[in-house]
């Protein structure tokens, strides 16, 4: 049984994609939808405001005329001087979602399951490595164990 691999550019995009697939009568068993989170750094969030008034671009957390920039260390352990900070915001999290019965299930999925899942499909190591790279990225990947020559499927995610 052919497994059809297709990458979308957003979640929007793959799930349409799904949606013809499981209009046309494709069992939604044989469906996953692979998305990923790209890993985002505090210091590049936006700075806020207060009361209507901006603060300025570069500066936050003033206190009695010391300004820290928002990119600036918050502190060191064992000697490190120059770390980021954390935030609970940084997070590396990829998600599987299947249509079991037409109906939308969502799981948390690890690297190795990821690669796993890919290299299962058909996929070779290194095409496989380029897709959770992918993932990484914010791309959204779909996978479909196809019946047949699988044109039926092709159809449904080409549209």
């Amino acid at each position: 049984m052919p497994t059809l691999c297709r990458a979308f550019p957003t979640v929007d995009e793959a799930r349409s994609a799904v949606e013809r697939l499981l209009a046309a009568g494709h069992p939604g068993e044989e469906i996953r939808l692979l998305t990923g989170t790209p890993v985002r750094d505090v210091r590049d969030a936006p700075v806020g405001s207060f009361a209507g008034a901006s603060g300025a671009a570069e500066t936050v957390g003033t206190f009695a005329g010391g300004e820290r920039s928002s990119r600036a260390a918050r502190g060191a352990f064992a000697g490190g001087g120059d770390m980021r900070r954390g935030s609970f915001a940084d997070l590396d999290r990829e998600m599987v979602e299947d249509y079991e019965g037409g109906v939308r299930h969502v799981r948390v999925a690890g690297h190795r399951d990821l690669r796993r899942m890919l290299v299962d499909a058909g996929l070779d190591e290194p095409t496989a490595d380029a897709d959770v790279e992918a993932l990484h990225e914010g791309r959204v990947v779909v996978l479909v164990r196809a019946d047949g020559t699988g044109e039926a499927a092709i159809a449904a995610l080409e549209v």
